[in-house]
């Protein structure tokens, strides 16, 4: 694995495993191939603390579907459970020719199986505040269009794909607990924008209320890495 910029952490904590890995699967991102989701399945077993995860965002994807391809609520959620379905079989796969004890360790998630309450009770802050803070909400719209580029989409467009940071925000800032276990190192292939609004607000710079209302309990560590 290659390992690029570390926020949160550095390359000696993660050498002496005081982390559980997860590695989120961006079902957007044509970077995660076979190859490169078993890069990253070996590479976290190898430096996890206990456990390693892999996590679906296939809930919060659907929003993609709705404003893009202009398919109903429904029928964006079903596709964006069908598109995830795929990447868990690719996952279940790639595990098969694991040996039963490394196979133990991992745990593969859909995104509804992190969405405990403090989970759910940092999206409401995260929501409200994009509704009435415009200069957090400005920001929000400036990381979805890094993301997305459209001559098509209209501002409204964009604010209602703010949902999927706005959802993915209480991940990035804290990383998750699932069965007992903290997970809370993240390897990714690049750093961009949310990383750093990540980081900002789990130091209370920028936006110190909207830090002060997340009541912050634990920080995730984020690493630029590529599976070689």
């Amino acid at each position: 694995m290659k390992i690029g910029r570390c926020l949160n952490t550095t390359k000696e904590e993660i050498e002496a495993k005081k982390f559980n890995i997860f590695i989120g699967i961006s079902l957007g991102n044509k970077y995660f191939t076979r190859e490169n989701i078993k890069g990253y399945i070996d590479w976290a077993l190898a430096n996890t603390k206990e456990k390693v995860a892999i996590l679906i965002p296939d809930k919060i994807h659907s929003v993609n579907y709705e404003v893009k391809s202009g398919y109903k609520k429904e029928r964006a959620e079903k596709l964006a459970h069908k598109e995830g379905d795929k990447v868990l079989k690719i996952v279940e796969s790639i595990l098969g020719e694991f040996d039963k004890a490394r196979r133990g360790i991992v745990d593969i998630l859909t995104w509804d199986k992190i969405e405990t309450e403090e989970y759910k009770r940092m999206v409401n802050v995260l929501r409200q505040e994009f509704s009435i803070d415009d200069k957090f909400r400005s920001l929000i719209l400036e990381i979805v269009k890094e993301n997305v580029k459209s001559d098509k989409l209209t501002e409204s467009d964009y604010e209602k794909l703010a949902s999927y940071p706005l959802e993915e925000l209480p991940m990035l800032i804290s990383g998750f607990e699932y069965n007992g276990v903290k997970y809370d190192l993240l390897p990714y292939p690049g750093i961009s924008k949310i990383d750093y609004l990540v980081l900002d607000l789990q130091e209370g710079k920028s936006f110190p209320d909207i830090t002060r209302k997340l009541n912050i309990k634990n920080r995730l560590g984020l690493i630029e890495a590529y599976a070689e």
